[in-house]
């Protein structure tokens, strides 16, 4: 039974990426194509599609054509949406529109997983973080899985009594790899694991649950 619910959790997260992403999808294009299949536009389209296609036909590519105009249309609405929220006033009122979310229980929770990992996929977080390395963090014998920022932190060298360079090491907490601790180590302390950034980050936000393929270690230098 424990080893159910191992796997129960692990596919659960596996999944429900997936699973939110296209439900939100179908919801998305179920409202553009209940909105346009008896608009001025798909009208027309039916009354061009008459003269040229037989009634049999004519549900089907009358149907498709819904789903491409839907498709653009959707497209097109979200690049709308992105122009205006530019506006300070329109972006006020999202703003606003936010911390409601954030007030109401058991949406902030699901609101505030979801914009942390949107924030993460579409920011220069990732560019900035060279390579997943593993460090022994908060104490000797206890180890965390980082990301590389800088392998020659010369500001604190005169600070610290090694003659090695200082890597700068951002540790993530988890599930919310937005925040987390920023330390020095010495670089023979510093781990560089063969995974992707992307990989490590997936691990972190699922407390683990969510292991990459496993590879041999890779020191520093590499």
């Amino acid at each position: 039974m424990k080893n159910m619910k191992r796997y129960f959790y692990t596919g659960l997260i596996a999944l429900l990426p997936i699973v939110i992403t296209v439900y939100i999808f179908n919801w998305i294009v179920g409202i553009m194509m209940s909105l346009l299949t008896h608009s001025f536009v798909t009208i027309v389209i039916h009354e061009i599609l008459v003269k040229f296609v037989t009634e049999q036909e004519m549900d089907f590519y009358f149907q498709v054509l819904v789903y491409i105009i839907s498709l653009v249309t959707m497209l097109v609405g979200t690049c709308l949406v992105g122009m205006t929220l530019q506006i300070v006033f329109v972006a006020k009122i999202m703003k606003k529109v936010k911390e409601l979310f954030i007030k109401i229980p058991l949406i902030k929770q699901v609101y505030t997983t979801i914009s942390q990992i949107i924030d993460i996929a579409v920011s220069d977080r990732q560019k900035s973080y060279q390579k997943a390395v593993l460090v022994q963090y908060p104490r000797k014998g206890v180890y965390s899985i980082g990301f590389l920022t800088s392998t020659d932190n010369f500001l604190l060298k005169d600070y610290i009594e090694t003659e090695e360079k200082l890597c700068n090491v951002f540790i993530p907490t988890s599930p919310n790899p937005t925040s987390g601790m920023f330390i020095v180590v010495p670089q023979s302390e510093v781990k560089v694991l063969d995974i992707k950034t992307d990989d490590a980050i997936k691990l972190i936000i699922s407390g683990g649950v969510i292991l990459p393929e496993k590879k041999e270690d890779k020191n520093i230098e590499q």
